[in-house]
């Protein structure tokens, strides 16, 4: 089974023919519903289908947003060319979630009176009597749109979003105000950002979260430089905090750099939060964090092996990679490029680490 949703515009031409002529099959040819089926909504929806292993379409629904009611989308010309197989649910759970994707609030439909028990188990409501189009008696329908999360490489045109995203997130945690936003704007520039590993977290069109890598080293005692990864900005939105959506991101993340051959991470972070995906203290690995004199508190810095013994036999330092020192370095330009985002104030409050 292959699941599609596509706009009119990307369609081929043998796959509008196969939808017009099932259309046609379903709501002309055996319903007896004679009416002109092509009524030129069709340029403006979205065409969900259900191919099965032949390539033939076996499922269809389309949805188009509603003239002048933002968020709200329409959703018509739903069938299943066979009955009783799931078919049915299956597509109107893709137009669910290509709806999220378009930040649909709402959904409505015009159900047939005899399909309407099958919406109602799907979660949509009655919202009107019935009444009577081509003969069939209909009612009215709707649906809340529910809010899909999707994890996708960020795309220059996020960037601006990505960043207020940062700055809102970390606005007055480990000091009064926030830098985290340059340093990811910078960072972007630096040849060691990892491009193939810059994520964002999408629900239901909004960026709510992020996460990017950078190349970084361990300086061995014996000379050799092991190369590493090291890990953030990563943030999530500050209204869905706690809800599961960092740690889904994290391990994104982290398998997508498994997958990509690097052999560990190491960073400063929070082991209650950061220990979930496997993270452990840095000196487990007899890694040591630059500059920090023996016997002070190490339990900010974690590690995490992406491959099994790739740290084995390994005893050295890290150091942050030059890149996360920007703001220090250009002070000027990170006070001009801060002040291209609303005013917030700085506050100084229990708990941080940074006096600025």
């Amino acid at each position: 089974m292959e699941l599609f949703a596509k706009p009119y515009a990307e369609l081929s031409l043998d796959e509008l023919y196969e939808i017009l002529r099932v259309r046609a099959e379903v709501f002309v040819v055996e319903q007896q519903c004679f009416y002109l089926d092509p009524d030129g909504v069709d340029r403006v929806a979205i065409h969900v289908g259900i191919r099965d292993d032949a390539g033939a379409l076996v499922a269809y629904a389309r949805m188009f947003p509603e003239e002048g009611e933002e968020g709200v989308w329409h959703v018509g010309r739903v069938l299943a060319v066979r009955r009783g197989g799931g078919l049915g649910r299956r597509v109107m759970e893709e137009v669910e979630r290509a709806a999220a994707l378009r930040g649909a609030k709402l959904m409505r439909m015009e159900a047939q009176r005899q399909a309407a028990g099958f919406y109602a188990r799907l979660g949509w409501r009655e919202t009107g009597p019935d009444f009577d189009e081509a003969g069939i008696a209909h009612v009215r329908m709707e649906k809340q749109g529910r809010r899909v999360m999707n994890i996708r490489p960020e795309q220059p045109r996020d960037y601006r979003e990505v960043e207020n995203l940062v700055r809102e997130s970390f606005w007055n945690v480990y000091r009064p105000g926030a830098l985290e936003h340059y340093v990811l704007h910078r960072l972007r520039d630096d040849p060691a950002f990892v491009r193939e590993l810059d994520f964002v977290m999408d629900l239901g069109g909004r960026i709510v979260g992020q996460n990017i890598f950078v190349r970084a080293k361990i300086r061995a005692d014996d000379g050799r430089d092991i190369p590493i990864l090291t890990m953030g900005p990563i943030c999530i939105a500050p209204d869905l905090k706690r809800q599961g959506y960092g740690k889904k991101l994290l391990d994104f993340s982290l398998e997508r750099a498994t997958a990509l051959g690097f052999g560990a991470v190491c960073f400063e972070g929070n082991i209650a939060f950061y220990g979930k995906s496997g993270f452990t203290y840095a000196r487990q690995f007899g890694i040591r964090y630059h500059g920090l004199p023996e016997g002070a508190d190490d339990s900010f810095f974690l590690c995490k092996e992406l491959r099994p013994g790739y740290l084995d036999g390994v005893r050295g330092e890290y150091a942050t990679p030059q890149g996360y020192f920007v703001c220090q370095q250009e002070p000027d330009s990170f006070a001009a490029f801060d002040a291209t985002f609303p005013p917030k104030e700085k506050q100084k409050l229990p708990g941080q680490l940074f006096e600025s």
